[in-house]
């Protein structure tokens, strides 16, 4: 399963000829006997873009609950790219999460990353919904991810690039965080978790553009490589 996934599971119409995608929105529709390879080149891709001390998917820590949805992009010499993330129901409504989305440095640069989130928002209903802001969440310390992220979002919670507050975002926030990570403490109002991140650390590189201003930002809120920043916006669907 490791370099692809035979003919079990059906592809769905992918954009790059040299690529076969995979959307599952129920994870657990993935057969038992192909989860530990699948979940070992998933760590493989995370070992390579950052620095690992330890698996970050594993079988009490699975990626195959029902709780998740999971994308999958192959090419013909195996996992090339994944994202794992989460539909939630909370109080103001529709929430999706991004649990996870990692590609291959010799992938990245072709649009996956915004492929990814194009089918995340479809696959989860947010794109059929007639009224409602839909609460878009991710946690990372990497400047980048957290400027795509933002970059989907009419407003965000923190606010990096200025000093806007948004209450009922910031009550997202905190909901959406108690009900992924139960017990984990979120400091308010710069949603920063503590030790999210112990043991993987992020690659530093040089940063352009918004990246660079996220990246003074996130230097000046959590300098310790452990620690993440916990965002909730409302997405633009």
């Amino acid at each position: 399963m490791s370099r692809n996934l035979g003919g079990r599971y059906e592809a769905i119409k992918s954009p790059w000829s040299d690529y076969a995608i995979y959307s599952f929105p129920d994870a657990s529709q993935i057969e038992a006997c192909d989860r530990q390879p699948l979940m070992d080149a998933m760590n493989g891709i995370i070992a390579i873009n950052w620095q690992a001390t330890e698996p970050h998917w594993t079988a009490s820590s699975s990626p195959f609950e029902p709780k998740y949805s999971l994308i999958l992009v192959y090419d013909g010499s195996g996992l090339v790219a994944f994202s794992v993330y989460r539909v939630l129901q909370m109080s103001a409504g529709l929430g999706i999460y991004r649990s996870g989305t990692e590609v291959l440095p010799v992938h990245q640069g072709r649009g996956l990353y915004g492929f990814f989130t194009t089918e995340v928002l479809k696959r989860s209903g947010a794109t059929d919904r007639t009224e409602g802001s839909v609460l878009y969440g991710w946690r990372t310390r990497n400047p980048i991810v957290w400027a795509a992220n933002a970059k989907i979002c009419e407003k965000v919670t923190p606010s990096l690039l200025d000093d806007a507050q948004d209450p009922a975002l910031q009550a997202a926030c905190v909901e959406m965080c108690r009900s992924l990570y139960p017990g984990k403490p979120l400091e308010v109002p710069d949603m920063i978790m503590r030790g999210a991140y112990g043991h993987i650390k992020h690659h530093r590189q040089a940063y352009h553009g918004t990246a660079s201003l996220v990246d003074a930002a996130m230097s000046r809120k959590i300098p310790d490589s452990a620690d993440a920043l916990f965002s909730v916006g409302y997405a633009r669907v």
